[in-house]
C-alpha cells in the first residue's frame, strides 16, 4: 500500500511542487464548475477519467461508474420533474410539463457534478497529508492539520466500517434481515465506528500534547524547493487558464437552454478558447513525460 501510494506521487502532478500542483487543480475545478457549456465540461469529463484511470488503475476506477451514473441520473430527472421551462414537452404529470430542455440541463448539471467530484479526488490524492501540512504549516498550521487530519480520516473510518461489520457478521449478526433490521444494524456499526474514532482522536490529542504541539514552530518532514520548472509550469499553467475565465466572465461560452438550446457564440469563435481550455486539462500528461524526460 505504501509502495502504491509512492508510486501515485510520482506521476503527472507528483512532480510539481506542491503549491503549483495545488493552483492547477484549483484552477481545474473553478473551470469547470463555473461554465455550463456541453463542450467544456465533456473535455474537462474526459481529462479527469483519463488522469484517474493513469493514476488508478481501470479496475478500480471500475467502483466509481455507478456513482457517476447515479449523480447524472439524479440530477437529469430531479430537474425535469423541478424546472418546466423550455419549449419542447416530451409528457404531463400531474399537469406539469415534463421538457426536453430541463432535462438537457440537468444532464449537464450531472456531468459537471462527476467532474468536480474527480477533481476533487485527484487533489486529495495528489496533496497529500505530508504536503497540506508543508503548505499551510508555517502561515496557517491549523487549517492545515484540520484538511490534513480530515483527508485522513476519510479512508480510515471506510476501513473501520468494514472491520466493524465483518465482525458483526462473524458474530452472526447482519444475515437474512428486512430492510429495517439492516438499517437498525448499520446504524449500529457506524455508531461503534464513531465511538472507535472518538476515543482514537482523544489519544491522538493526548500524544500531540505530550510532543509539544503548538509549542514553537513546527519543522517539515519534506522540505519542497521551487526550481525553475515549477516556475515554466506556473506560467503554462497561467497561459492556458486565464484566457479560459476572461471569456467566462464575458459570457463568451454562456448557453441557453431555455426556451430552447443554443449557444451564445459560434463553434468557430469559440475553437481559439476551447483549444487552449483542452490543453490545461491535459497538462498532467504533458508534465508527466516532460519531468520524466527531463
Amino acid at each position: 500500500m505504501v509502495l502504491r501510494h509512492k508510486l501515485l506521487e510520482k506521476q503527472g502532478l507528483g512532480f510539481i511542487h506542491p503549491w503549483m500542483a495545488f493552483i492547477y487543480l484549483l484552477l481545474a475545478l473553478l473551470l469547470t464548475m463555473c461554465t455550463m457549456n456541453p463542450m467544456l465540461i465533456a473535455i474537462s469529463l474526459v481529462a479527469s477519467i483519463s488522469y484517474e484511470i493513469h493514476s488508478i488503475g481501470l479496475p478500480k476506477f471500475v467502483k466509481y461508474i455507478p456513482w457517476l451514473v447515479l449523480i447524472f441520473i439524479i440530477t437529469t430527472i430531479g430537474n425535469m420533474f423541478i424546472s418546466h421551462n423550455g419549449m419542447h414537452v416530451l409528457f404531463y404529470v400531474n399537469d406539469n410539463r415534463i421538457t426536453l430542455e430541463s432535462g438537457i440541463y440537468g444532464g449537464v448539471f450531472g456531468l459537471m457534478f462527476a467532474a468536480a467530484f474527480l477533481w476533487c479526488d485527484i487533489t486529495q490524492r495528489i496533496i497529500t497529508g505530508e504536503k497540506l501540512t508543508y503548505m499551510f504549516g508555517s502561515f496557517a498550521p491549523n487549517v492545515g492539520l484540520v484538511i490534513s487530519m480530515t483527508l485522513h480520516y476519510i479512508p480510515v473510518i471506510k476501513n473501520r466500517l468494514q472491520v466493524v461489520h465483518n465482525a458483526q457478521v462473524g458474530m452472526g449478526r447482519g444475515k437474512k434481515m428486512g430492510a429495517l433490521a439492516r438499517a437498525k444494524q448499520w446504524g449500529k456499526e457506524f455508531s461503534i465506528v464513531i465511538s472507535w474514532s472518538l476515543e482514537n482522536s482523544i489519544d491522538t490529542s493526548n500524544v500531540m500534547t505530550a510532543m509539544g504541539y503548538g509549542v514553537e514552530r513546527r519543522s517539515n518532514y519534506s522540505n519542497y524547493r521551487v526550481k525553475l520548472v515549477d516556475f515554466i509550469f506556473l506560467i503554462c499553467i497561467l497561459a492556458m487558464a486565464i484566457p479560459g475565465f476572461v471569456v467566462i466572465a464575458s459570457n463568451g461560452y454562456k448557453v441557453y437552454y431555455y426556451p430552447s438550446f443554443g449557444m451564445m457564440c459560434e463553434l468557430k469563435d469559440m475553437l481559439a478558447f476551447i483549444l487552449c481550455y483542452f490543453v490545461y486539462m491535459i497538462i498532467p500528461f504533458i508534465a508527466e513525460r516532460f519531468f520524466r524526460w527531463h
